[in-house]
């Protein structure tokens, strides 16, 4: 079993752009390691990571879109 690992959105946009041109999902599964489920994921999640990966105000680098639930409380940190 692999250990649990994060991806950055600019690898999962990588892995994105690669099965759109072309290469199979099980082909992708076994290049990265990881499953079918966390791909198809990806793919889901597809236009959404290319919005991350290219907005100005997210590291590409960044492995998680969280964001704060209170506004006041990220405010007073930064």
């Amino acid at each position: 079993m692999a250990s649990r690992r994060q991806l950055s959105f600019q690898e999962k946009l990588n892995i994105i752009k690669e099965i759109d041109d072309g290469m199979k999902l099980i082909e992708a599964v076994k290049k990265y390691g990881l499953s079918q489920s966390t791909i198809a994921s990806f793919l889901k999640k597809g236009k959404q990571i290319e919005e991350s990966v290219n907005s100005t105000e997210i590291n590409p680098q960044r492995k998680r879109l969280k964001f704060a639930t209170n506004e006041n409380v990220d405010a007073a940190v930064d």
